[in-house]
């Protein structure tokens, strides 16, 4: 078996395609910063019995089970000719403990670099569809926040940001700008969101004195998100209006059974009984090529780190930072930094101003790296990547910009928050694939190696495979799944209108998942989702 590997620059350890069962997330999973304090009533939810029967099993409750979920049960119209569906959804561990309650908050794509790359990889008006879905979630979160009671609205702290990505090599702020141009010309409408700072406008602006240059971009095409609490209130506000859903937590998903000779397609295993439904969803993640293998082709799993940490008193607060278009957004200022061959990325919390950062280009986890397992989030960052984080953003700043280390942080938080300059660090799994766009859409029978009694009934459907990027993908892919599955419900083909604006390239069809990839290396930049 041949196998495919690279490393995405924060990826401790790499992505092995073609690899072994994932297996089940463990147990006893670090703890994110976002994490704390947990969901006093969703972490642990789980049904008083675990329903015997569902319309719609989802396996995974991040952001793309819920975006499943939401979309199911708040865009049924009351007066459709079905009824209310039933939805049960499975998590292995607490509610929103995978990648969703892990990553760096960010809802800001790279646009000009994506467009160009996807590009190669499918066709031109693909990589369009592409580019203006990532930039739609800026747009499409805010207004899913919305609909929250206000309380949970602020708690998720969803929000535009100013943007910059800040070139510290010349050749890729040469080739950005290659770049830039590219999309100036062929997707005007979103290059018109982002700007050229040469530089000494660029040092000027972002505060980072050794900077060659930087693309800014407006609140448009530049959001931050407190994703554990979005989505766990989006889980209570769905729990409390519908009836027809249930989330049991601490309930791992085991098997899929097809049957035959029943009134349902399926029979979901768990580790507190079964289910039986028509539709199964696999949301996991990259856990998903443990329920269909196939799938392991072309998904896998890598650990990242991430850190949450104090920066210098010099440094401005939220909205106060040096403003370029004549904005400097109160949401607070968000940076990807291009340096060291790789990719490192800051956003700043508005309230107590934390610094979320990730990054770390080639700096290991260990000093073997393969003495990891891609799918165990359990440990926290070693010593050298450690190191790198917690020293990184001095010196973007600059230790004249940075001034003295603050002591104002409130010491009344929770009691894992640490109490020094760095708050707490983390590990997640990102579920990464061979051609680093997702996968979302309908798994054949061949695909998934279940035949069911009644293919018109239901079947199983996979949204997964993010590369890092979920706050850009996943909302909206949740979305098109959720039409996707109605259609069929309903008996109809899907609406070709769905394809107007979601891109077909991310559908799991046998040309992507019969055929490993070994080209897995196009893009080995840190990923931000």
């Amino acid at each position: 078996m041949h196998l495919s590997v690279f490393y995405a620059s924060a990826a401790l350890v790499p992505l092995v395609l073609g690899q072994k069962d994932p297996g089940y997330p463990v147990k006893n999973p670090s703890i994110s910063f976002w994490q704390l304090p947990a969901h006093p009533d969703v972490a642990d939810h789980q049904s008083e019995k675990l329903p015997e029967s569902a319309d719609v099993v989802i396996i995974g409750s991040g952001v793309a089970g819920t975006s499943v979920a939401w979309h199911l049960l708040m865009e049924h119209k009351n007066n459709s000719t079905t009824k209310m569906p039933k939805v049960a959804m499975l998590e292995a561990r607490q509610a929103c403990s995978g990648a969703t309650g892990r990553n760096g908050g960010h809802i800001r794509p790279s646009t000009y670099e994506d467009y160009e790359v996807n590009k190669q990889f499918t066709t031109k008006e693909e990589a369009a569809k592409i580019a203006k879905l990532r930039v739609h979630h800026v747009d499409a979160l805010i207004r899913a926040a919305n609909k929250l009671p206000e309380a949970a609205r602020k708690a998720s702290s969803v929000r535009e940001v100013d943007s910059l990505d800040v070139f510290f090599e010349e050749d890729k702020w040469a080739r950005a700008l290659e770049q830039y141009e590219t999309l100036k010309k062929e997707i005007p409408e979103i290059a018109a969101e982002f700007g050229r700072l040469d530089r000494e406008e660029a040092r000027r602006i972002s505060l980072m004195p050794n900077a060659v240059g930087a693309l800014s971009g407006t609140g448009k095409v530049a959001g931050a998100i407190w994703g554990y609490r979005f989505i766990t209130n989006s889980l209570k506000m769905l729990l409390d209006t519908y009836p027809s859903l249930s989330l049991d937590t601490n309930t791992t998903a085991m098997e899929v059974k097809a049957l035959k000779g029943s009134t349902h397609n399926f029979e979901v295993t768990t580790s507190r009984g079964s289910i039986l439904t028509n539709h199964v969803v696999h949301a996991s993640n990259s856990w998903a090529p443990h329920f269909v293998p196939i799938l392991g082709n072309t998904l896998g799993g890598g650990i990242l780190a991430t850190s949450a940490q104090l920066g210098g008193a010099g440094l401005p607060k939220a909205g106060e930072w040096p403003a370029y278009q004549n904005v400097s957004l109160p949401g607070g200022r968000a940076w990807s930094i291009f340096a060291n061959g790789g990719l490192d990325y800051i956003v700043q919390n508005p309230e107590f101003g934390e610094y979320i950062v990730g990054g770390g280009a080639g700096i290991s986890q260990t000093d073997k790296a393969s003495d990891l397992s891609p799918y165990d989030d359990s440990g926290f960052p070693a010593r050298p990547l450690a190191a790198y984080l917690n020293g990184a953003l001095s010196s973007y700043f600059g230790y004249d910009n940075w001034g003295a280390e603050r002591t104002d942080y409130p010491t009344n938080l929770h009691k894992d928050i640490y109490q020094g300059r760095t708050k707490r660090t983390w590990t997640g799994i990102e579920g990464f694939t061979a051609d680093q766009l997702p996968l979302v859409g309908p798994l054949s029978t061949q695909q998934t190696q279940r035949a069911v009694a009644n293919p018109a009934a239901g079947k199983e459907w996979v949204t997964a495979g993010y590369n890092g990027e979920g706050m850009t993908y996943a909302w909206l892919s949740g979305k098109a799944l959720s039409q996707m599955l109605q259609s069929h419900q309903a008996n109809k083909t899907t609406d070709e209108a769905l394809f107007e604006w979601f891109p077909k390239a991310f559908l799991p069809s046998d040309a992507r998942l019969q055929k490993q990839n070994t080209t897995a290396t196009r893009r080995s930049i840190t990923r931000r989702g």
